[in-house]
């Protein structure tokens, strides 16, 4: 039997625009999702499309403090007497723009209903289009990222009582998730991306362990800008599977951030 899957989108994700010269192109998740229609994933065995929900305040909460969250919803309607960089938004990385809350809300409500429908068993895979913002800290945006829905999401598995594991093969560390679980067994987090040492968050170094019950349970793996795919499929055969398969998760969680690829 094919494994039941879910995709979930809404074209809404792909409206809201940070502005005209910002690499984070919205439009690149109606491509991705016209292509998964193209190639017929949506009418296959066992497969479906799901228009995902917005996440509650509570679930943002999870994570994100009162003051950032309001400070979201403020910036994103226009309010000026917010101070921006507050918060790390401003010209350049994290520029607020009109509905910016809503968008960041549907984007982590995705993710937190893929980890509701893997819990209910409802599906074995689910891929929520948008989101993967891994960089957002509890008080303050950071690298493109409002809301961290990987940490939120793996917050929902964790209220179940299960353990998780978190892949990131985005080019940039994961260091929002990292940061989020670095004193807990609970989540095991693998980072493969270009050394920080030459790339932006200048984090995710091999040192960097965990603390406390977490030690050992953050694993990063650095490479060399120009890493070839020999080398790449090395490191992560090498260090991922083994891993995870010691572990032993209830849950899998994955970054798939395409700017590994050296076209993005």
């Amino acid at each position: 039997m094919a494994r039941r899957t879910a995709f979930l989108y809404d074209d809404r994700m792909s409206h809201h625009v940070l502005s005209d010269s910002h690499p984070m192109r919205p439009i690149r998740l109606k491509y991705t999702y016209e292509l998964l229609q193209g190639y017929g994933a949506f009418d296959a065995e066992n497969s479906r499309l799901v228009s995902p929900r917005f996440a509650t305040e509570n679930e943002a909460m999870s994570y994100h403090t009162p003051e950032y969250i309001e400070a979201v919803r403020a910036l994103g309607s226009g309010d000026s007497s917010m101070n921006p960089a507050a918060h790390n938004f401003g010209p350049g990385d994290n520029p607020p723009y009109e509905g910016m809350y809503d968008a960041a809300m549907l984007s982590t409500g995705s993710a937190v209903q893929a980890a509701e429908m893997l819990i209910s068993d409802e599906v074995d895979a689910a891929f929520s289009i948008s989101g993967g913002l891994h960089h957002a800290m509890p008080n303050y945006a950071y690298g493109f990222c409002v809301f961290n829905d990987p940490v939120i999401a793996i917050k929902r598995f964790l209220a179940e009582g299960m353990r998780v594991a978190y892949v990131d093969i985005d080019c940039h560390h994961g260091d929002g998730v990292q940061h989020a679980f670095y004193d807990t067994g609970a989540v095991l987090t693998i980072s493969l991306h270009e050394s920080g040492a030459y790339l932006f968050p200048g984090t995710g170094f091999p040192q960097e362990t965990g603390a406390g019950l977490g030690r050992g349970y953050s694993v990063n793996v650095p490479l060399y800008p120009y890493t070839t795919d020999e080398v790449y499929l090395h490191a992560f055969r090498e260090v991922v599977p083994r891993l995870v398969e010691a572990f032993q998760p209830d849950a899998l969680v994955t970054q798939l951030g395409i700017d590994s690829h050296y076209l993005d």
